[in-house]
């Protein structure tokens, strides 16, 4: 039980760190937002993709 105390009280105080959340919060964020623009990118060429392979609605009917 005491091991147990001390392992979560170990855990506890080494979990607030202000100089590490200083340095590796910008580093996240930058992630974050290259992971944003990723997906929005994607998002776009899918949406474009599909304007320009998209069929008409009278284009079916010539073909039969």
């Amino acid at each position: 039980m005491q091991n147990l105390l001390i392992s979560v009280l170990t855990v506890f105080t080494m979990a607030i760190h202000a100089n590490s959340w200083k340095t590796s919060l910008p580093v996240v964020l930058y992630g974050m937002l290259g992971i944003f623009i990723v997906i929005g990118v994607i998002v776009l060429v899918t949406y474009l993709l599909n304007k320009l392979t998209s069929k008409k609605k009278g284009d079916s009917d010539k073909y039969e």
